[in-house]
């Protein structure tokens, strides 16, 4: 007779994220609450993806290294390739007031430095990228390829390291702020008042989109713009190889992009091309500004916004009493360093490292497949690093196809699934925000990642409700946008419909009317791109790109934080 084995030995603990793979047995008896990253994990991440993530994007690294008062940090869950978080909150009032002594002392650098630090994180982490791109893994070894992925998962760690320390002390002045002045001034960041505190501000993201307006006037001057403009993104390349002039251009194009190219349309993922290894969304941004016409618009607007910003600082600082002046001052100040940092660290942190392990694990997929251990190059994204290295070393005595069809077939199907937007033993998802998020006080919960809940004010007779993240209203078409390739079909004067956007989606700002964007925060993209270039945008709205359709006339308040579907 066979032996009956507990449900701890019979049932599997983990599969794509050690650890981590969601439990509800367990997990809800740990935490009442756990939300559905949308930002990142929408739509369904690989296993290889989600390994990482969740091993090392670990937000209570900054919450512990700056003892934030009110949260101890984050858990996280993998549900069917979707990230859940539940936030460690400090109950108790007495821990709470120990911790916010220890939070300004801790802070008190980076108020004071906030600059010195990020730049000295950059120089850091981009020494350890430097190896990582110059490495030939055609030419490797196989040790070689198992230490480069030991190099990546070291360069990884430290990334979120470095990620977190400036994140955390901007987010939580950014969250700090906001308290105070709804509770001394009657304003948040919702207000456009406090908005125009936070606007004008370059960042490294910024400097990428003005680099392709400029391939664009390059490209107009030596008489290749009509290759740009009559041309599919994906048909452009071609075409201007077979002249002189077009491969002078994209000689030129192709130093820049190992320099600044090392990005994914994706910020959270592996599973897509690096503008490196397929600049097609490089030459779409510059179609785009080709066919706008005209010059780099954000530099006249950011110097008006800059202004204007100043402005509303004096005056907003003069409604402070004297004696805390200077301590409301500071708080601003870091708070508007998030303004740059949240996109500029996009580009030096997330994405360059991201682009850094799609080129390990690929060059490893391929040596995977020369020993008939996979069956194609991007199987390696449905292995994780511990059946790699089970492995590595002599590939050709292993069969790994057996898990990545298994868990393919399953990815497939989570790409079809509308994941729930939290996991809850609250009565329902107010209650469990009420409960489990806003205690937390967590800037990243609050502010990007899950987002405070819209204000439904049903005498506005709105078909949408969501965060005010950018003021002003407009009215257009609206362009419904589910996936990067499809920016292409955006036309000036449209207004964007997306789940979320991503660094890669900015060019488009310069070029839509407004935004309208489900899932998000005060501090995500849209909210941060579309106030530096003066357009609204409404995000949290859930069933945006549900209820409207491309074609549909819209308007929408972004300072109300309403969508009207006019027909």
């Amino acid at each position: 007779m066979a032996q009956e084995l507990p449900r701890e030995v019979t049932k599997p603990v983990w599969d794509w994220s050690p650890g981590v793979d969601w439990d509800p047995e367990v997990d809800l008896k740990v935490v009442s609450s756990w939300f559905l990253d949308g930002t990142h994990s929408i739509p369904a991440w690989t296993p290889m993806f989600a390994w990482f993530w969740n091993k090392y994007c670990r937000p209570t690294y900054g919450n512990v290294a700056l003892c934030t008062p009110c949260c101890y940090g984050w858990d996280l869950r993998n549900y069917h390739g979707h990230d859940y978080c539940a936030f460690l909150v400090v109950r108790d009032p007495e821990v709470i007031k120990q911790r916010e002594v220890k939070f300004r002392k801790a802070l008190r650098p980076y108020l004071e430095d906030f600059d010195g630090i990020w730049h000295r994180q950059i120089d850091e982490i981009m020494a350890i990228y430097k190896p990582l791109k110059e490495f030939d893994y055609d030419k490797g070894t196989n040790l070689e390829l198992m230490q480069r992925l030991y190099d990546v998962t070291s360069m990884y760690r430290k990334m979120w390291e470095n990620h977190f320390t400036c994140q955390d002390a901007a987010y939580s002045c950014w969250v700090l702020l906001d308290r105070l002045c709804r509770e001394r001034f009657g304003i948040g960041d919702t207000s456009p008042e406090f908005q125009k505190l936070m606007v004008g501000f370059d960042n490294k993201v910024f400097q990428v989109n003005k680099r392709l307006w400029q391939f664009g006037q390059d490209a107009r001057k030596m008489g290749l713009a009509d290759i740009f403009l009559t041309s599919q993104p994906r048909e452009v390349i071609p075409k201007l190889e077979q002249s002189e002039a077009g491969r002078e251009w994209l000689k030129e194009l192709r130093e820049w992009l190992w320099e600044d190219g090392w990005r994914i349309d994706r910020p959270a993922e592996i599973n897509v091309p690096t503008w490196i290894e397929d600049p097609t969304p490089a030459i779409q941004g510059i179609k785009g500004f080709l066919a706008k016409g005209g010059g780099f618009d954000l530099d006249e607007t950011r110097e008006k916004l800059a202004k204007e910003r100043e402005e509303a600082v004096a005056a907003f600082v003069q409604r402070v009493p004297e004696e805390e002046r200077e301590w409301f001052e500071a708080l601003i100040r870091l708070s508007q360093k998030y303004s740059y940092w949240a996109e500029e660290h996009d580009h030096y942190l997330d994405l360059y490292s991201h682009a850094l392990i799609r080129r390990c694990c690929l060059g490893i997929g391929r040596r995977l497949v020369q020993a008939g251990t996979i069956d194609q190059t991007e199987d390696v994204f449905f292995l994780i690093p511990d059946e790699i290295e089970r492995v590595m070393m002599v590939p050709e005595c292993y069969d790994l196809r057996f898990i990545v069809n298994r868990r393919r077939k399953e990815w497939e199907q989570w790409l079809k699934e509308d994941p729930p937007p939290v996991f809850t033993t609250r009565a329902n998802i107010m209650e469990a925000v009420g409960m489990d998020i806003i205690p937390s006080m967590d800037g990243i919960a609050l502010k990007v990642i899950v987002g405070e809940m819209p204000d439904v004010r049903p005498e506005l007779k709105a078909d949408l409700y969501g965060l005010p993240g950018s003021p002003g209203v407009a009215e257009g078409p609206a362009r419904v946008v589910m996936s990067y390739e499809q920016l292409g079909e955006v036309k000036p004067g449209e207004i964007l419909v997306a789940i979320t956007t991503r660094p890669s989606w900015t060019p488009v700002f310069g070029i839509i009317k407004a935004a309208v964007v489900d899932r998000g925060g005060m501090l995500s993209h849209a909210c941060i791109v579309g106030r530096e270039h003066g357009i609204p945008a409404v995000i949290n709205v859930f069933e945006g790109t549900k209820k409207i359709r491309t074609g549909q006339m819209i308007r929408v308040n972004g300072t109300e934080g309403t969508v009207y579907i006019l027909g």
